[in-house]
């Protein structure tokens, strides 16, 4: 899997940041801050436009984040609009930027001395980078209030085609500011500025600080409008220029587009479910201004698979699809920031940042663990250990080595869904409890949700979040989920439990103790096609067992379940080990129009987008990692309903596709029914 290197630089004696891959400048050594005003923000008439611009949101792209200056301009910028004209309908700052070459750390925040105005911002940012160490490749999500940082680490070639199908015609502006075109040519190339044509709005703009030939032939050549402008500082000229032409999708999966919701003024949205795929769902609609109401079955959120006492909180990497890996690597960073806000809310939780640790206690996860530690990923992600360095940082002694996650942690899900909730119910959120959604119905405008009792309530969206019952409506009945039940027995603490300093990972896992100081969770059974969520002694019992079959050692006599303390929760999963989110697919209608699928692709033939329920979505298939994959899940989730850039890769879209399971079949095709 492709790892993102870092970049070399060294500062001049204007303490300029001088890039040496590339041999040249990060910004004008004159004024750099003026540079960008210049050239980015006055070249693309931002201010002039966001006057009169009648959208909620407003998409900016750049070739090259480099030190983030061109951000913070434009950030700063945008708050300044924002203050000065609070009744305008925009209301959000899209910034995309790529970076093949990220600067590590330190010379970032050095390189950021030289700008203190943006102290604030800054801060935000490099707390944001310590936390995820080097990234990998795609998209890593960052909220600064009112502006959302979109920084897609890899090279240009590869990740701009990621940003997909989806992001036809919704880019207002783009900052090209790579290294000079001479210097980094690998950059400014017609396969570049054919994507960024398509991506870009019939009236959007760029801006750049080069006046190459070669770069304004290329622009003209995909379409581009390109004027000459006077340059900055001692440069002669520089480009700018905009989209003027419309221009039909182009859709090369069309079984696979996202569609974006479809209403006027503010988005009223009903949410079935009321664990943490609602929780997060809720949040990030809340945030865009939405009017939300969760619809909770249960007589208060997180009953069942959201409400254990400790949970762990780390990504799934032993998955041998490397899709499925980075998706959770790229959840697992985004976690953390929304963790990190929680914390900052002063919601209450019990947690603990102590790391994760994965036992190799068998041959078959020793193999495992060998194939992640051969992806080399960055120390704070993974670090290999011997059964030595394992024992001592898990406090206790082990039969084996394995790895360590340090950023992961264990946290109360109960506890934290139902505060968080609390919190937002003061930010406008409706919920409304022992309220048992029977069936679906789709209005001229919306959708009507009966409960039990007859009750009817229309939205104008509707977003199922309700785990393993998900697939109980007439419109999700084909969806491949299935339930699997799970047991997490608490088991009290002893004089050798208590030295446990690390979540510990086997055929289960064992948490540290509670803050109390007086007990820990061991866990979970597995029982698929199973909803029962009575107490079981033998699950119970299993529980005990395992930790002591497969650790061991003697301080593993001292797990004791027999006082029968458990939480039975049942989980939503599919066969492919990764969740479903986007639109509810309507699978007859899929099922008649692409039932040609293969022949239509083969004879390069027209191809619809796929037949969907308008306006209704759903996020589904948590599993055992609900905790990691909730907070990604419901901020895409959001940015899709709204129409917005995906933090997501194109290929990671995809493979959580909620049609993905007959679309493999059709496309190969396979005929279903």
């Amino acid at each position: 899997m492709p790892q993102v290197q870092p970049a070399h630089i060294h500062f001049d004696s204007t303490q300029t940041p001088i890039s040496d891959q590339f041999d040249d400048v990060y910004f004008s050594n004159q004024d750099g801050l003026a540079e960008t005003r210049y050239v980015f923000l006055e070249g693309n008439q931002l201010w002039q436009r966001w006057l009169q611009f009648s959208a909620a949101h407003f998409v900016i792209a750049e070739t090259g984040f480099g030190t983030g200056l061109n951000f913070f301009a434009a950030t700063e910028l945008f708050r300044k609009f924002r203050a000065q004209f609070p009744d305008a309908p925009l209301k959000r700052l899209f910034f995309i930027s790529f970076e093949k070459y990220p600067i590590p750390l330190e010379q970032l925040q050095l390189a950021h001395q030289a700008y203190p105005e943006f102290y604030e911002i800054s801060q935000n940012l490099t707390a944001l980078w310590e936390i995820n160490g080097t990234p990998i490749e795609d998209c890593y999500r960052y909220h600064f209030n009112e502006t959302t940082l979109d920084l897609w680490f890899g090279d240009i070639n590869q990740q701009l085609p990621q940003l997909g199908d989806y992001m036809q015609n919704r880019v207002d502006a783009w900052f090209l500011d790579g290294f000079a075109p001479s210097k980094n040519p690998d950059m400014w190339n017609t396969d570049v500025f054919t994507h960024m044509f398509n991506y870009t709005k019939t009236g959007g703009s760029f801006a750049t600080f080069t006046a190459a030939s070669a770069v304004r032939k290329g622009l003209e050549s995909v379409g581009f409008h390109v004027e000459k402008r006077q340059g900055f500082g001692k440069k002669r000229e520089c480009l700018h220029g905009d989209k003027r032409a419309d221009q039909p999708l182009n859709i090369a999966t069309p079984w696979y587009f996202a569609q974006s919701a479809k209403f006027s003024g503010q988005a009223n949205v009903g949410i079935v479910g009321g664990g943490i795929a609602s929780l997060f769902s809720a949040l990030s609609l809340l945030e865009r201004g939405a009017k939300v109401t969760l619809y909770c079955e249960d007589e208060s959120p997180a009953l069942n698979a959201s409400g254990n006492k400790q949970g762990a909180f780390y990504p799934q990497l032993s998955d041998d699809d490397e899709r499925n890996i980075r998706f959770y690597i790229h959840a697992f960073a985004y976690g953390l920031q929304r963790l990190q806000w929680a914390i900052q809310q002063g919601i209450e939780f019990e947690h603990q940042f102590c790391g994760v640790a994965l036992c190799g206690y068998n041959e078959k996860s020793a193999v495992k663990l060998a194939k992640i530690s051969a992806f080399n990923w960055h120390s704070k992600l993974y670090q290999a250990m011997n059964q030595t360095e394992l024992s001592e940082t898990v406090g206790l002694p082990l039969p084996c080595g394995g790895g360590f996650i340090a950023n992961g942690a264990w946290l109360a899900p109960r506890q934290f869904v139902q505060n968080a909730f609390a919190l937002l119910e003061k930010l406008g959120l409706t919920i409304k409890t022992s309220q048992k959604i029977t069936a679906l119905s789709q209005q001229e405008q919306g959708w009507l949700l009966t409960n039990e009792k007859g009750e009817k309530y229309q939205h104008d969206i509707i977003v199922l979040a309700n785990g393993h019952k998900l697939h109980q409506f007439e419109q999700t009945a084909h969806l491949p989920l299935y339930a699997v039940r799970g047991q997490v027995s608490q088991i009290p603490t002893s004089d050798n439990l208590l030295k446990l300093k690390t979540v510990l990972c086997y055929d289960g896992y064992i948490t540290p103790v509670d803050l109390a100081q007086t007990s820990h969770c061991i866990g979970a059974s597995h029982v698929r096609d199973c909803e029962d969520r009575h107490f079981s002694h033998s699950e119970q019992q299993e529980n005990q067992l395992k930790i002591q079959k497969n650790i061991g050692l003697d301080w593993t006599k001292e797990v004791d379940t027999s006082g029968n303390l458990a939480r039975m929760g049942v989980r939503c999963a599919v066969r492919d080990r990764i969740p479903m989110l986007g639109n509810v697919p309507n699978f007859s209608a899929q099922a008649e129009q692409y039932r040609n699928l293969f022949n239509l692709r083969r004879r390069k033939q027209a191809i619809p987008a796929a037949t969907n329920y308008e306006n209704l979505y759903l996020v589904a298939a948590l599993g055992s990692r609900g905790l990691t994959s909730a907070p990604i899940l419901g901020e895409t989730l959001a940015s899709m309903i709204y129409g917005e850039p995906l933090p997501l890769s194109e290929d990671i879209l995809h493979a959580l596709s909620p049609n993905r399971s007959w679309i493999r079949k059709l496309l190969k095709g396979t005929p279903v029914s």
